[in-house]
């Protein structure tokens, strides 16, 4: 009875091998050691393509066969990764779990953002008339500019408040031991938050402005500028714009605030968040 039941286990493993075998055929574009690539991860691959809409059949077959090309490449490196056990290891599941969240976050923000409506006239005229520096009077200045990565104490540039020349800077960045660039740039009053750009305009002709540059600042002198205006039709498609994302943002920002106020967190004692001081404002 046992040689029996061991013949036919061994029989249906045989029957099943065929079954099992993946092939390229139908909905699978290519199998790669057994791992299939459907047509519609081939297609979702070819989106990143940025195919021109007016493509010949002959560029479409083309991009479509480096596509696919692409995809077999990446999944030979994947294989590679997953047989040393990269994919166990702690800092791939953190990154896996981050990167999860982030796409989550997206189709949630996609999702709840959809049907926000379009900004009405009223909206764009008001959003124009609060920041005329990006429209009316937009100005394009020409600048001097000192440039360098943010030092590791930043509290060394409070230094800086008593320099008020570009020479000046230069001098106090060579005392200090910070290597910068000076080079000659452009500011775009558009791109310039309205309360800085009023600071700008104040400031007394070749007195310095510092700017944030991700990891790095920026010290600039104005030597000139141009008026140049947007002309309505595309101050009236920016303006619009500007609300639309201020309203994706302010969106964004209740769904947190309502998904905090019902959700129950619990922290170990020492994480907790410090306690307003008394008397601060509540937002």
């Amino acid at each position: 009875m046992k040689n029996k039941t061991l013949t036919a286990a061994l029989l249906a493993t045989v029957l099943l091998l065929p079954a099992c075998k993946r092939e390229a055929t139908g909905q699978v574009v290519a199998v790669v050691n057994g791992q299939e690539i459907s047509l519609s991860e081939l297609n979702g691959e070819l989106k990143n393509a940025n195919l021109p809409a007016n493509a010949t059949p002959e560029q479409q077959k083309a991009a479509r066969a480096d596509a696919l090309q692409r995809l077999i490449d990446r999944k030979l490196l994947v294989q590679q990764a997953k047989e040393r056990g990269l994919d166990k290891s702690p800092d791939f599941l953190q990154t896996q779990n981050r990167a999860s969240d982030d796409i989550l976050i997206g189709m949630l923000g996609k999702q709840v953002t959809s049907n926000l409506p379009v900004p009405s006239a009223s909206q764009i005229q008001a959003f124009e008339a609060k920041n005329p520096g990006m429209f009316t009077n937009r100005v394009i200045y020409s600048v001097d500019q000192i440039g360098f990565p943010t030092p590791a104490d930043p509290s060394k540039l409070q230094a800086l408040k008593d320099d008020h020349s570009l020479a000046a800077v230069a001098k106090r960045l060579d005392s200090l031991g910070i290597k910068y660039q000076q080079r000659k740039g452009q500011v775009d009053s558009a791109s310039v938050p309205a309360d800085l750009l009023k600071q700008i305009d104040a400031l007394p002709p070749g007195e310095p402005f510092v700017l944030n540059a991700g990891q790095g600042v920026i010290v600039s002198v104005v030597t000139g500028k141009q008026s140049q205006p947007l002309d309505p039709k595309q101050a009236q498609a920016v303006a619009a714009d500007a609300v639309r994302r201020q309203s994706v943002m302010d969106t964004a920002q209740k769904q947190v605030k309502d998904a905090r106020a019902s959700a129950k967190i619990e922290y170990q004692p020492g994480f907790e968040p410090k306690k307003p001081a008394a008397g601060a404002a509540k937002n």
